[in-house]
């Protein structure tokens, strides 16, 4: 999660780097500056407290050091920058506590640095075009998947709304008869008349339902 920081310098320039220590941390015992090219990684600077402060052979003659492990602020300039000098450059700090060991913790700024020469557009080597491609491509990635995550999502929330309610199926069947126009009845059923007459049994006594049978009638004498 560090900050880095973009330069383009053209060849026979200078460039500063500078590191603030982190007092909270503990005390600062150790400094190291790294510098990463195409191919390889070398280590331009190191400061520590019971040592010299050791250079790179090849770049020793063009860095000076402004500051102290002990200063608020420490400062590394690299005068007659050449193409070789493109790449990213690190920090890396060590700091010591009370009654614990020491803690190595990168720096809070990074460095990419672009030296292009004299005369020329860009100086770039053809071993920073692959790298460039490659953080090209994987930016257009990331920003792809991000783009069809969110259109996948507003696709859900479209198709997945809460469903309206429906009215109760004799509302609807009313309405269906309402609009069909059936006509009313209008007329009820007429009872279905009572019967009135009853038969005259012969034996008045049987009254038993138990008796599996039913009485004679009684033939009524027709007078003339």
């Amino acid at each position: 999660c560090a900050e880095v920081i973009f330069q383009r310098l053209v060849e026979d320039r200078s460039l500063v780097l500078s590191c603030t220590p982190q007092q909270e941390r503990g005390h600062l015992v150790g400094l190291h500056l790294y510098h990463r090219g195409p191919q390889s990684q070398t280590t331009l600077l190191s400061v520590a407290q019971s040592s010299t402060v050791r250079k790179d052979p090849e770049r020793g003659a063009r860095l000076q050091l402004s500051g102290g492990l002990n200063s608020p602020r420490i400062n590394v300039s690299i005068s007659h920058l050449q193409l070789s000098d493109t790449g990213l450059y690190t920090w890396e700090l060590s700091y010591r506590q009370k009654n614990s060991s020491d803690q190595v913790i990168l720096g809070a700024q990074r460095y990419f640095l672009l030296v292009e020469g004299e005369g020329r557009s860009c100086g770039c080597s053809h071993g920073y075009i692959p790298l460039l491609l490659t953080i090209s491509a994987a930016a257009g990635l990331l920003l792809l998947t991000v783009s069809l995550l969110a259109m996948e999502k507003c696709v859900r929330i479209r198709h997945h709304r809460p469903p309206q309610p429906h009215s109760p199926i004799y509302e609807e069947m009313s309405r269906k008869q309402q609009s069909a126009g059936s006509p009313k009845i209008t007329q009820e059923a007429s009872p279905q008349p009572e019967e009135v007459n009853f038969p005259v049994y012969a034996n008045p006594n049987i009254r038993q339902p138990q008796d599996n049978y039913y009485a004679c009638p009684r033939q009524l004498a027709v007078r003339v």
